[in-house]
C-alpha cells in the first residue's frame, strides 16, 4: 500500500474542497485531483460518512486506496460537490 505523506493528503482534500466537477457514480460523488504525477480520485460516499481517497493513477499504474479524511475536511468536500452538482 502506498505511503503518502500527510501533507500531501491536505493538499488534496482542500484542492477537493475546491473542485468544481463532480461525476455522479453508484457509489456516490466523486473528483479527480491532480497533483504531483498522479491523479487521485475522491469519493463522498452515498448517504453519510467522511470523504475518502479512493486510489490514485498515473501512466502505466494504478493503486486502490481508502485513506479517509477528517470531518473538518468532509464538510468543505460536501459543500463543494453540492455546489457543483446544484440544478439551478
Amino acid at each position: 500500500m502506498a505511503t503518502i505523506p500527510a501533507t500531501t493528503l491536505t493538499a488534496l482534500f482542500v484542492s477537493a474542497a475546491d473542485a468544481t466537477s463532480w461525476k455522479r457514480t453508484n457509489l456516490g460523488l466523486r473528483t479527480e485531483i491532480a497533483h504531483a504525477g498522479y491523479t487521485y480520485t475522491v469519493q463522498l460516499p452515498q448517504g453519510s460518512g467522511a470523504a475518502y481517497i479512493a486510489g490514485r493513477y498515473a501512466w502505466g499504474n494504478h493503486e486502490c486506496l481508502y485513506i479517509e479524511a477528517t470531518l473538518p475536511e468532509t464538510l468543505p468536500i460536501v459543500e463543494a460537490a453540492m455546489a457543483a452538482t446544484r440544478v439551478h
